[in-house]
């Protein structure tokens, strides 16, 4: 796993607030409150849908760091079609608009200058095993958005920075994560330094990304 050192630092180079972002979010609504984790689980459910909403999250968050940014008038059927691509699926009537709040809402956080942006994943009351399952289900959505991302640009493995590629491999390993690679005794300790490793190596790629958009 790349240092997590080298992540923080690049994560305190500056500030996660960025123009264009921020307008974008201004010009598509009001700012929106991210559904938890049981909620999300429900509206899938009853969309007929087997997916884990923290994989939807993670995928959500793929794009973005992929620096996938369609224009304020195509945004949300931009989205929808590269998230059906992404992640196999089809979306139609109220799940739409439960993902376009969903949609809304990262786009909040990640220029939350508060750094409220949060991994969506179940309560920590649920079992550690749904937890971590629903971890490296997060991680492989970022995986699966970042390179749909990638394709929708046309980047190619050439556009993408160094230290986004080393955190994406970083990313790759938790997706293969499976409920014993905890040791038991610090489980939950060594759970919650992975969350949070996770969130700001998410956050550096996304800053990456925004930034080479604001320099465009």
């Amino acid at each position: 796993m790349v240092c997590e050192s080298s992540v923080v630092q690049s994560h305190n180079r500056g500030s996660y607030r960025f123009e264009g972002v921020a307008v974008l979010v201004d010009s598509l609504g009001a700012f929106e409150d991210m559904p938890d984790w049981a909620e999300s689980a429900d509206v899938l459910f009853e969309a007929g849908m087997t997916l884990n909403p923290s994989e939807l999250h993670g995928a959500i968050v793929g794009l973005i760091a992929a620096g996938f940014e369609p224009a304020a008038e195509n945004h949300l059927n931009d989205t929808i079609a590269a998230l059906e691509r992404a992640l196999a699926i089809e979306m139609h009537g109220e799940l739409v608009d439960f993902v376009a709040r969903m949609n809304l809402a990262t786009l909040s956080s990640v220029v939350d200058t508060d750094f409220g942006f949060q991994l969506l994943l179940p309560a920590d009351d649920d079992s550690l095993e749904e937890r971590l399952l629903s971890l490296g289900r997060w991680a492989t959505g970022f995986l699966t958005g970042f390179t749909q991302g990638i394709a929708v640009r046309g980047a190619g493995e050439a556009g993408v920075p160094a230290v986004t590629a080393e955190v994406v491999k970083d990313i790759a390993e938790v997706a293969r994560i499976d409920s014993e690679a905890l040791e038991e005794e610090d489980s939950e300790r060594d759970f919650h330094e992975l969350i949070e490793y996770l969130r700001i190596a998410a956050l550096n790629v996304v800053q990456e990304a925004l930034s080479h958009k604001e320099g465009e």
